[in-house]
Parts: structure tokens; sequence; C-alpha cells
């Protein structure tokens, strides 16, 4: 039976800490859901918008805002929709769940993409780290293990998301697949970032909440790795930490 009270127990009885007899000298981690929480900020600035839209943002709207993105996204990722076709996608949801079905951004690609683009400075506004990231990335900072940051998201956002939530001062850099031209699961994407932490793959941990891009993607490339399930589901697959401070724990 899985012992909730011991974090590095598994599921089928096998201990965690068993993952490898290499050394970690060096850690990685993932940005948005890892050490930025990115559904409590951006549910927080769709409630800003659709206040400013004159409704409640009762938590069936922020709920359905959610499903939305992630339909589409699986959509723009086997290409039937484009960057705009995303966004004006969840403005033309959002309004047609606020009834609005007169509005002109259900029509007007200029009038959606201003929406979008408002929810977006909210969200901005709202940008907040899950409270046990600083934390982490000190612990970590005073044990001497170097610290990298790998995310599939945007250069100029990423770099001013770290800034902004305090992550930058703790950290040896940030990486994005835009500066690499490489995403997570490929390996170029995890590669250059051990390169530049001084390390062999091997000998470096890779954390993330996405199974196949944070755990999957970065075994695949020799690098150790864990998977974070903030939301403890179960069963817990293996190698799964349910918060950051578990990870003091795994080195």
């Amino acid at each position: 039976m899985n012992d909730p009270a011991n974090p590095t127990h598994e599921i089928d009885g096998t201990d965690r800490t068993e993952r490898s007899s290499r050394p970690v000298r060096a850690v990685i981690l993932d940005l948005d859901d890892t050490l930025f929480d990115h559904s409590a900020s951006a549910r927080r600035g769709v409630a800003r918008l659709i206040r400013e839209l004159s409704a409640e943002p009762t938590e069936a709207l922020l709920d359905s805002w959610e499903r939305t993105a992630e339909q589409l996204i699986s959509r723009r990722r086997a290409g039937e929709i484009d960057r705009d076709g995303y966004r004006h996608g969840r403005v033309r949801a959002l309004l047609g769940e606020l009834g609005r079905t007169d509005d002109a951004a259900l029509t007007d690609a200029a009038d959606s993409e201003r929406l979008y683009s408002r929810f977006l400075e909210l969200y901005e506004q709202e940008w907040v780290a899950f409270d046990d990231a600083v934390p982490t990335l000190r612990a970590l900072g005073e044990r001497e293990i170097p610290v990298a940051i790998l995310t599939n998201g945007p250069e100029e956002r990423q770099q001013r998301k770290s800034r902004v939530l305090g992550l930058r001062d703790w950290v040896v850099g940030v990486w994005t697949s835009e500066s690499l031209a490489a995403r997570k699961p490929d390996a170029e994407a995890y590669l250059p970032v051990c390169a530049a932490l001084g390390e062999e793959p091997g000998n470096v941990l890779h954390v993330g909440d996405d199974l196949l891009l944070d755990r999957e993607g970065a075994e695949a490339a020799g690098l150790q790795a864990l998977h974070l399930d903030r939301a403890a589901r179960t069963p817990l697959p293996a190698r799964t930490l349910t918060g950051l401070a578990d990870l003091l724990r795994e080195l």
C-alpha cells in the first residue's frame, strides 16, 4: 500500500531512492507548473477579465476557460489551428459562455486579439511562484548544487517571468526552447543545459510536471529524472514527487 507520509515509497513497492546509483551534481527544473503556478495565475487573470466584461467569474467559467485551452492546444499541436486560431478560439468560447452573442470579438479578429491581449496583461500581473519554489532553490544553493531552468516557453516571457518571480537569482541560467532551437522532449533541449552546468547528463537530475517532457524525454537523453505531480493523483507513477521539498530528500 502506498504510504502518503513517505513520498519516496512507490505504489509497486519500489523505493525511489533506488532510482540510480549515480551522484546528482546538478539539477534542471522546469518552469511552468513546476516553479511557476501557471494555473493560479491564469485563473486570477481571466477572473479579472470577466469582471471587466461586467460578469461574475464563477468556478464553472474558470474551469471552462482551462478546458478550452487544453482542447485548443491539442488542435494547435496537431496543426489544425495556428497561434491566432488558438487565441481567437479561447476568446470566442469565453464570450459564448458569458452569453455575449453580439460581441464584435466573436467575428472580428482585431477585437478578439484585443481581448486576449488584455487577458495576457492581467495574467502577467497575477504571476505567482509556488510557495516551495524559492525555498527549494535556496536549499539547493546551500548544498552547492547548481540549478538551471529549462522551459519550452517563449524566450522573452520566460526570462521576464523568472526575474519577476525572484527565481533568476538562484539559478545558473534560464534556457528556453526558443533560444535553444529545440523543444523538450528532444535531446538537444537538455544536453546543452547539462554542458552549461559543466556536468555529464548522467550526473544531472531533471524535474518537472510533464511525464513526457520532463521525465521520459530527460531519461532518453541520458539524464536522471523525477516527475512532479502536485495534485498527488493516485496511483502515483514511479519516480514521482508531490512537491519540490521532496526533491531535497532525493539528493
